[in-house]
């Protein structure tokens, strides 16, 4: 569907207001162009399209009332994997965050509901996996809040559809490393994470424990983490550095605190004894 059949914002925002009102119904429109527009303008700046009624109702078509079909959701996720994940990726200030960010959270969708019904295939997660870590990787606009444009919060979303990764019974145990790698690299980002990306980071990484990840590779990682900012002081300006300080100390007293109410005595000595020597 072309640029000229989608509806303009402001007509789909009437359109997607009397959806989430019940109004009217999906169905009882063009279907297809009315979710084609949601994609479209999936990284709105209007805050109230983009979060409200695009996600919010993506999330009611896929997760709550499950109207969308195998072949539309295949439909959406080749085409956001295409043309909206990467949209103008290294960037760090301009408004391409929205659709990266945004996209993300339409793949967990996608992704939670193929758990149920398993219509993508081997290849596809493949790829996705792949064009995540690669994502993850190239990220570097780490905004949460934008004043007057909402959320854009890449780091938190991308860390969500992580996590429904990792759940995904065809993810092979093989795999877990290089994904606790690339999340772990994340928390040394040398701007100052503001809106509980650590939390969200976290998610993944105890999904991955829950798949049965062995502990002893995190605990690598924790011993490794002195040495890591030892380095980074040396190669980091002063004041990048002590935003990674602070990333990495809000991530372990976080992942301290989580371990609180689980079985996993070796890994909560190993994050309080890593946390004392930063």
């Amino acid at each position: 569907m072309n640029e000229k059949t989608v509806y303009q914002e402001p007509d789909l925002k009437v359109i997607l207001t009397d959806i989430k009102n019940r109004v009217t119904d999906l169905k009882e429109l063009d279907e297809e162009r009315v979710i084609q527009s949601m994609l479209h303008h999936i990284g709105s700046t209007d805050a109230e399209l983009r979060d409200q009624l695009i996600y919010t109702l993506f999330y009611r078509f896929i997760i709550e009332d499950e109207q969308l079909t195998n072949e539309q959701l295949t439909d959406l996720f080749n085409t956001t994997l295409k043309y909206h994940l990467f949209h103008g990726i290294g960037e760090t200030a301009s408004d391409t965050i929205f659709t990266r960010a945004f996209s993300t959270l339409l793949i967990a969708l996608i992704l939670y509901r193929d758990r149920q019904r398993g219509f993508l295939l081997e290849a596809d997660l493949e790829m996705l996996k792949a064009k995540l870590l690669a994502y993850l990787d190239c990220e570097i606009d780490t905004r949460g809040y934008v004043p007057t444009k909402g959320w854009a919060h890449a780091i938190a979303h991308v860390a969500d559809a992580f996590d429904e990764l990792v759940l995904h019974p065809h993810l092979d145990e093989t795999e877990f490393g290089e994904i606790l790698e690339a999340l772990w690299d994340k928390v040394m980002f040398p701007t100052v994470y503001l809106h509980d990306e650590d939390e969200r980071l976290l998610n993944p990484i105890f999904a991955l424990l829950e798949r049965g990840m062995d502990e002893h590779g995190i605990v690598v990682l924790l011993d490794g983490l002195p040495a890591q900012l030892s380095a980074q002081k040396q190669q980091l300006e002063p004041e990048q550095y002590w935003h990674v300080v602070h990333n990495v100390k809000t991530f372990l007293k976080s992942f301290f605190v989580k371990l609180y109410d689980t079985n996993r005595p070796m890994l909560q000595t190993a994050v309080f004894e890593t946390l004392k020597q930063i």
